[in-house]
């Protein structure tokens, strides 16, 4: 039972991301680190329109073999995306931090909102609740 409930748990926690840029043999390359403002979900990760990272759970990316020079790199984490153009160098990591906003509820965080306002509104009108 313990180990099941471990399991759950390590599952569900976000891990770093580690991934390879597809490039030319021979060519200067550097590393990426795309560090999340917190854990996020369906994390994608395009580099020049190539697809490195797909529908990750992490808080960290980190991108090795990158061509050196501007690449445009395009994320998506928490349903929202973002693009952008950063210079890759040889000599140390990139790193860039975003901001991701929270995970929605979606529908039903819409819904329980609601239905709050509506026994708000009923309790505060004159011949409410109250």
């Amino acid at each position: 039972m313990r180990f099941a409930l471990l399991a759950v748990l390590l599952i569900g926690c976000a891990h770093d991301v580690h991934a390879r840029y597809p490039a030319a043999p021979g060519a200067p390359t550097g590393t990426l680190v795309l560090l999340l403002s917190q854990p996020a979900s369906g994390v994608s990760v395009a580099i020049n329109g190539r697809l490195v990272v797909e529908d990750g759970h992490t808080k960290k990316v980190v991108i090795e073999h990158i061509p050196v020079g501007n690449v445009d790199i395009t994320i998506a984490a928490n349903g929202n995306d973002k693009q952008f153009r950063v210079w890759v160098d040889d000599t140390h990591p990139t790193t860039v931090p975003l901001g991701v906003p929270e995970q929605s509820m979606g529908m039903l965080k819409s819904i329980f909102g609601s239905v709050i306002s509506i026994v708000v509104y009923s309790m505060l009108r004159p011949g409410g609740l109250l």
